[in-house]
């Protein structure tokens, strides 16, 4: 078994970012993965850094809202029926998280991490060498209502008050930007500044991960069989070789609570399901950024592969058959605004979201278990948020002055050891 002074268990952007970081503070690393760097979660994503994204995703309190998700009317939200009974513990958190009040904390304590998400991938890729996967054009929210309309443009209000650019649009304004935008059923836009977005976010976590590596960290694909705190260390079984570390990182997203709960921490994780596929756009049509369609509930974002498509949240069980409905309802909406054709992809691809009720990540010590530190539930800004919560996590680590309080994210919060 080889020792290093810290084991990170899960190789997608969040974790790679904070192998990086302890590797430049001086520590011995292993990271372990079954699968290559950013084949999972951080592959599925619409390739977003959302400078702009400190709004929480909130669970919709207007009782039409729910009625249309429970009778399977909506488009941006899906569940599986069989599933209800192991996901309702954690829908019910979420809800009881989502109130105006609880919903401005998250907000308030989202301010300095997206504050630091730009800075942070842009030093990552400045030593990967791999700007040229990043455009630097923000993405735009379009609506078909003009409530919706009316709705955005309270937070683009709040988002300007930080400093942030959030300009809205009406359709001449709109079509100056993205061309080959179908305006002919929408009520205008919302066009984000700030953000970059990225064309093969898979590619780009790749890149980071091969900076590890030159960095001298040492990776290890392998399938985790568990842990176990032995010796004054947390030993790691694998079906390859084992290795132990003084600090062990758990960066394994939607699979983090499964090795958690073995070692007896237990958190009000759940998962939001999502799909994406990618499709070749019609003739000489062009989409300069991404765009989501506010009031139907997918994201259309230009890729290496085509555009990618992607689909809302759906709730089931982590390991339940893929059941990719929403793309299919989504597709006839998306060729309204804009003139995709073909699938270049066999099928959709699937992943899950790691999210807590508040809709704010864990950073920190494990209650009760020394030298274990969580890191993980990012829900929709893993990609955003990865390397700016990872130089967050490894000031803890190595007991720096953090860059802002890490309370907020404290897996104090909620966590109790068995």
């Amino acid at each position: 078994m080889t020792t290093y002074d810290a084991v990170v268990l899960g190789a997608g952007i969040v974790g790679v970012a904070t192998a990086i970081q302890l590797r430049k503070r001086g520590l011995s690393v292993a990271l372990v993965d079954r699968r290559g760097p950013g084949e999972e979660t951080s592959h599925g994503n619409a390739g977003l850094i959302q400078r702009e994204g400190v709004h929480p995703y909130v669970f919709p309190r207007d009782p039409r809202t729910i009625i249309g998700v429970a009778l399977k009317r909506r488009t941006d939200a899906d569940y599986h029926l069989s599933s209800l009974p192991s996901v309702a513990p954690f829908l019910m958190r979420y809800f009881a998280a989502s109130t105006p009040e609880r919903a401005r904390k998250t907000f308030e304590a989202n301010i300095p991490l997206f504050a630091r998400c730009l800075e942070a991938h842009e030093a990552l890729m400045m030593e990967a060498g791999s700007q040229d996967l990043v455009r630097k054009t923000g993405w735009i929210k379009l609506f078909r209502k003009q409530a919706s309309a009316e709705e955005a443009d309270v937070q683009a209000r709040e988002l300007r008050e930080i400093g942030l650019a959030a300009s809205m649009l009406d359709n001449k304004a709109l079509n100056a930007l993205e061309p080959d935008i179908d305006t002919s059923r929408l009520a205008g836009g919302l066009h984000y500044g700030d953000p970059w977005c990225c064309s093969n976010p898979g590619a780009l976590v790749k890149s980071y991960a091969a900076l590890y590596e030159k960095l001298g960290g040492e990776t290890v694909t392998a399938e985790i069989a568990g842990v176990q705190r032995r010796d004054g260390q947390w030993a790691v079984t694998t079906n390859g070789p084992d290795v132990a570390g003084e600090q062990l990182v758990v960066t394994l997203g939607p699979w983090s609570k499964r090795l958690l709960d073995a070692v007896g921490v237990n958190l009000p994780m759940g998962v939001k399901r999502g799909y994406h596929r990618h499709y070749k756009p019609e003739g000489e049509a062009k989409l300069n950024r991404p765009v989501l369609d506010g009031d139907v509930g997918y994201v259309m974002a230009p890729m290496a592969r085509g555009v990618r498509l992607t689909s809302g949240a759906e709730f089931a069980r982590q390991d339940a058959p893929a059941t990719p409905r929403q793309l299919q309802r989504v597709l006839p909406k998306a060729r309204e605004v804009f003139p995709l054709g073909e699938s270049v992809d066999e099928r959709a691809w699937l992943g899950a979201r790691p999210v807590l009720p508040d809709m704010l990540p864990v950073i920190g010590a494990a209650p009760k278990n020394p030298g274990l530190w969580l890191h993980f539930g990012h829900a929709h800004h893993g990609f955003t948020l990865g390397p700016a919560t990872a130089e967050l996590v490894s000031q803890l680590i190595t007991g720096e002055t953090p860059y802002c309080d890490p309370a907020p994210y404290s897996p104090q919060r909620f966590t109790r050891a068995r």
